[in-house]
């Protein structure tokens, strides 16, 4: 199969051309895509695109255009990947990192305009600079990281950072001929190598960064189904989900579920109005969270319930965190935009022993017997449910012990 440059060209100048066409469609359906990149990034590949159209032309066009111009295209196109990465990770960009290359370049490309040898040799070191660059933002924001697309972008920068350093090795060594449009015949290996990865990492670059914006969409589409949009903690069902995990991997070990009830919420509401009673909600939540352990998680289960799961934790524990939780309430003063209210918590404590299989369902009904006795003995308490074994029988009898403070 004989390929010339310019076929080459006008494949990679088509392919380049479909992927702007998608891109641009894709952040221009969802507005929120251009505070992510998606904008930016479209707009380097429309000025890549660009660059090889202008090279095409070198020999029909004045070299200012097909060098200068186009050269400064493409580094302003690898200053917008830099800008989109940025963008998405919500970063601010040092304006140096994609201002400086591209005065650089237009410099080099001026002053080597009849010189292709050191513009293969200049121009790969500082697109490679600007690769690097790249790296950088992927590899020093974690959040990037948390999927797998980032991988494909990696990938696709690696490759043309070979590219790079391959091109100024054989210009270094005589040959500095390898991108002119105008050869005819067989080309050279270099060349062809260097037009398939460039296709192919401006492929795979730009289905990286638009599967990293959906993986962290999907992300936020979890964490939103997940958490209680007002307290901002797990909802009911992530609740019920972690309390199931920790129950099927516990092992050997106990643990505790405290049931968490504001005494008294529906007065709250009554006197001072909802929005009162979201500001004690919210308030306790953070309350009860700053008590809690590494491994426990505290959840919204409904209302003005909230339930605690605490892992690894014996019946004296879990007591004295509950009773730690309570005070901590009771001993603080919530300020709402109608002023300043005192509330407490009843709680309500179940417990699975070590060696003993536990159902999730139980505890949870265990618990609730306790906070039912918890707020019949007169509220701002802990309760905890005992069982006394029996032949294949299970007696519940509830114990309280009453705030001495």
């Amino acid at each position: 199969m004989n390929l010339d440059p310019r076929t080459l060209l006008f494949a990679l100048i088509l392919t380049n051309a479909m992927m702007v066409l998608g891109l641009f469609v894709a952040s221009a359906s969802k507005r929120e895509s251009k505070r992510e990149g998606m904008g930016k990034w479209a707009l380097a590949v429309l000025l890549e695109t660009l660059t090889w159209m202008l090279i095409a032309a070198r020999g029909t066009i004045p070299d200012i255009y097909s060098v200068v111009v186009a050269n400064a295209l493409k580094a302003g196109a690898h200053a917008l990947v830099l800008a989109a990465i940025y963008e998405f990770q919500q970063r601010p960009l040092p304006r140096w990192q994609y201002v400086l290359p591209v005065i650089l370049t237009v410099l080099m490309a001026a002053l080597l305009l009849d010189d292709m040898r050191g513009r293969f040799v200049w121009g790969s070191l500082i697109f490679g600079f600007q690769m690097a660059l790249v790296i950088r933002a992927l590899l020093s924001d974690p959040e990037t990281r948390t999927g797998q697309a980032w991988r494909l972008l990696l990938g696709g920068v690696l490759a043309i950072m070979a590219v790079l350093c391959l091109r100024a090795f054989v210009a270094l060594n005589g040959s500095g001929d390898l991108s002119q449009p105008q050869t005819v015949g067989t080309i050279h290996w270099v060349q062809f190598v260097s037009f398939v990865a460039i296709m192919a990492t401006t492929l795979l670059g730009s289905l990286g960064f638009v599967f990293m914006v959906k993986e962290r969409a999907d992300r936020e589409i979890r964490h939103l189904a997940m958490t209680d949009s007002l307290t901002g903690v797990p909802n009911r069902r992530a609740l019920l989900d972690y309390a199931g995990r920790m129950l099927a991997q516990r092992g050997e070990r106990s643990m505790a579920l405290l049931m968490i009830d504001v005494d008294h919420f529906k007065r709250i509401n009554d006197t001072h109005g909802h929005p009162a009673g979201d500001d004690v909600l919210r308030e306790t939540t953070r309350l009860l969270a700053g008590r809690l352990r590494g491994g426990d998680l505290l959840g919204r289960y409904g209302g003005e319930e909230f339930c605690v799961v605490v892992p690894d934790a014996g019946m004296e524990g879990a007591m004295a965190m509950a009773e730690s939780l309570r005070a901590t309430v009771a001993a603080s003063v919530i300020a709402t935009e109608y002023g300043a209210l005192s509330v407490t918590v009843s709680i309500g404590v179940a417990h699975c022993p070590a060696g003993r299989t536990c159902e999730l369902k139980d505890l949870l009904a265990e618990a609730d017997a306790a906070l039912y006795t918890a707020k019949r003995d007169g509220r701002n308490r802990v309760a905890v449910f005992q069982e006394v074994q029996q032949p294949e029988v299970r007696a519940q009898n509830c114990l309280t012990r009453q705030n001495v403070a």
